[in-house]
């Protein structure tokens, strides 16, 4: 079953001509063969005699003393009317009735109209960019805080995540210590500590203190190895040594030995191995310590309490815990004094003591 044609195909079919409208066309045409469209106006009878005769200008070349003005101009059909739908759908936006549609008189989609939205926004916010004057920078800046600005917090310690090149604090900035009227730290009488004067409190409405969501790294600074210990006392009681790259001392049934090793090696990378009459120490092919000890320990094995054992500490120093193989514990010996060490390793010199001073008695495994 055929249908006819639809509505909007009869409102876009050309209209039939007759002969009538035909030979209008071709008079209308006859008129315009002797223009020249490219010849200047020429003014006043003279000119045309100069010319050689009469000459046919276009009408939009008008003379002076010709009374046409803007009021002549044909501006064609209103937008309202029927014979603009010929030139097809338009999709500029007009508003009819509040509503946003286009020409044919369809509805915008949602993407259409949230491109629309989306657009205006862009618009309005170059200009009011333009307006204020801002920079490629500050924009980038206050996008950035508008995106993430409420959950980070800029400090002295992590200045250097959002700024290239060289990073002064604000604590030591000039320019933020007198805009905030904070006292320059005096450097001369020895207060320069990083951070002395600390970042400002920031606080909310309520006054709370709002913190930082992730808390700085903490900075250790390790002490020097052994700073703490009297090595000439150790030395005068018969009790221990403090020698190059590593320090040893006693009590009365332990031997406790530390020896340096490269700062941040791990526990992984050593194989160390605790002989009944040595000690070793390698950090893959290279040797750390390699040492015979002064008199036999007691190496046990995994499931005994009182064997001997190692352990890295702050990744730069070894420690044994080496159990003593005369002990009264044991009972291998009568007398406490036969527990005495006069020395660590063998290539050490002994003590001047023939017997343990009488600090060596107090001294407890720990």
């Amino acid at each position: 079953m055929s249908r006819g044609p639809r509505a909007s195909e009869k409102a876009h079919a050309p209209l039939p001509m007759d002969d009538g409208d035909v030979k209008e066309f071709l008079a209308f045409r006859g008129q315009l063969d002797g223009l020249n469209w490219d010849a200047p106006p020429q003014k006043g009878r003279r000119a045309e005699l100069l010319s050689g005769g009469p000459t046919v200008r276009a009408p939009c070349l008008r003379e002076e003393g010709m009374d046409y003005s803007w009021e002549h101009i044909d501006e064609g059909p209103d937008e309202s009317d029927d014979s603009w739908a010929s030139f097809g759908p338009n999709e500029e936006r007009l508003p009819t009735n509040g509503k946003a549609l286009v020409a044919g008189g369809k509805k915008l989609t949602k993407e259409q109209k949230q491109k629309l939205k989306d657009a205006e926004q862009l618009a309005e916010a170059r200009d009011n960019i333009r307006k204020r004057g801002w920079t490629d920078g500050e924009v980038k800046w206050r996008s950035w805080l508008a995106r993430r600005g409420h959950d980070t917090m800029v400090n002295d310690w992590n200045l250097y995540q959002y700024i290239d090149g060289e990073c002064i604090p604000p604590s030591r900035d000039p320019f933020w210590i007198n805009a905030n009227e904070v006292p320059l730290p005096d450097y001369e009488g020895g207060n320069d500590v990083p951070n002395e004067v600390g970042p400002m409190e920031v606080t909310s409405i309520l006054g709370e203190r709002i913190e930082p969501k992730w808390k700085p790294p903490r900075i250790v600074s390790l002490a020097p190895l052994w700073q703490d210990v009297d090595a000439a006392a150790l030395v005068e009681q018969g009790l221990g040594r403090v020698a190059d790259g590593y320090y040893w001392r006693q009590t009365t049934g332990m031997i406790f030995v530390e020896v340096k090793v490269p700062e941040g090696t791990s526990a992984r990378e050593l194989t160390v191995t605790i002989a009944p009459t040595r000690l070793t120490i390698r950090r893959g092919a290279e040797r750390l310590l390699d040492e015979e000890l002064y008199m036999k320990v007691y190496v046990g094995s995994n499931v005994d309490t009182e064997s001997s054992v190692w352990e890295l500490q702050d990744k730069r120093v070894v420690i044994f815990h080496l159990v003593k193989w005369h002990r009264l514990a044991a009972g291998n010996v009568r007398d406490t004094s036969r527990t005495w060490w006069r020395k660590c390793f063998q290539h050490e010199e002994t003590f001047e003591h023939e017997n343990p001073p009488g600090v060596y008695y107090e001294q407890k495994d720990k």
